[in-house]
């Protein structure tokens, strides 16, 4: 035990003592978060967009109005010209399914066309004719409004309820303007966040994994290259207290940059988020260490420094980048989606937004814990069957 606390004592003091790592540790994090929301936080979406919609005819009527809504919603779906979604048709009976992969991102929102709807239309037009009062009839859409492609979708189905109303008024030759979306909305956590609500949980995610590259790696790769640990072995302190010693100083630091970083976003930035959730900093310990092993597993690779700066840059920024931290992540190729699901930052990042209340984990979170988990498991199996070979 006392072996044990001199190594993380020194390690731990020797990395406060360093600037740049005090800079790259604690104050980058801090920085990018505010460059990130002062450059992004009025950011609008243009262009073209490709929405996938879930579309389930539930009306099995003698009326064809139904078939009328579907014909609009195939009009503007590929491939046609100018089309903005991509429309999957699914059997009433697989509406559970088809909620399920709303909820986790599969597709961002599902149009129901309701058993009555048929009905409904014909007993309006009725009324209508006989100058009577009536009722509106409603589409029912399905959607994740903290999801950003989810919530545009929702707003385009919306505005294609008017195409609805036309095509009704051209093909009955009455105007009829009561077709409405009656919206039900999956997994809401909290109203819409801003992008600092939404970037926060990312950059506590990339700020520890970060820190797992930056002061594992390379001083693991030091002590490597100037065989420190070789001498470590010829001395009474066994390779345990080492390790546990080493491991435990860069936790700590870890720990005092999420509770600096969340400190700021929330008083200073104004982030909407519940820094004081257990789940979350539980979540945030389980990462550290999953990063901690990747740091060990990298340094334990390559005994350069050089080298080792060379490869975290190459593991650090695509993982980034596909773990949807900075904007979100939709309508991706299947070739790019291999790779974000292999991402430990995405499970990660989905995890703390849900932990931090900010938005609903498009992955099961036993997922968010099983794949970073096996990423543990590799780098740490790794970095001891090279350490093993490099003793033989």
């Amino acid at each position: 035990m006392k072996a044990f606390w001199k190594f993380f004592k020194f390690h731990l003091l020797s990395d406060l003592r360093n600037r740049r790592s005090i800079f790259w540790v604690i104050i980058f994090p801090i920085l990018l978060l505010v460059l990130l929301v002062l450059a992004f936080s009025n950011l609008g979406m243009q262009g073209s967009m490709n929405f996938n919609v879930i579309l389930i005819n539930e009306s099995g009527s003698n009326f064809d109005f139904s078939n009328k809504v579907v014909q609009v919603l195939k009009s503007m779906s590929f491939p046609n010209k100018g089309a903005v979604f991509t429309l999957t048709v699914m059997d009433p009976s697989q509406k559970s399914q088809a909620i399920e992969k709303i909820l986790y991102g599969q597709d961002d929102i599902l149009v129901v066309i309701p058993q009555d709807f048929d009905q409904s239309i014909a007993r309006m037009i009725l009324l209508s004719k006989m100058g009577l009062k009536f009722f509106p009839v409603s589409l029912e859409t399905y959607y994740v409004p903290n999801r950003a492609s989810s919530a545009l979708a929702q707003g385009m189905i919306s505005g294609l309820t008017s195409q609805i109303n036309t095509f009704f008024s051209k093909t009955l030759g009455q105007s009829i303007k009561n077709i409405t979306v009656n919206s039900k909305i999956l997994g809401e956590i909290m109203g819409s966040p801003s992008y600092t609500d939404f970037v926060t949980p990312g950059i506590l995610v990339i700020a520890s994994f970060t820190t797992g590259l930056i002061l594992v790696a390379p001083k693991l790769s030091f002590l490597r290259y100037g065989k420190v640990l070789k001498k470590y072995s010829t001395t009474p302190m066994s390779p345990p207290s080492f390790f546990f010693g080493f491991t435990f100083s860069r936790i700590i630091i870890m720990i005092i940059q999420y509770l600096g970083l969340a400190i700021f976003a929330v008083f200073v930035m104004e982030a909407r988020v519940d820094i004081f959730s257990i789940q979350a900093f539980l979540y945030y310990l389980f990462s550290c260490a999953v990063y901690t092993a990747m740091g060990f597993a990298i340094g334990m690779a390559v005994s350069s420094a050089v080298a080792v700066s060379a490869l975290s840059s190459v593991v650090n920024l695509p993982l980034e980048f596909l773990a949807g931290i900075y904007f979100p992540l939709f309508n991706l190729p299947w070739y790019i989606k291999i790779f974000v699901y292999a991402n430990p930052l995405w499970y990660a990042t989905n995890a703390m937004r849900e932990f931090l209340r900010v938005s609903q984990s498009p992955t099961p979170m036993w997922m968010n814990f099983f794949v970073p988990a096996i990423w543990f498991g590799v780098s740490m199996t790794f970095a001891l069957l090279k350490k093993s070979i490099e003793r033989a």
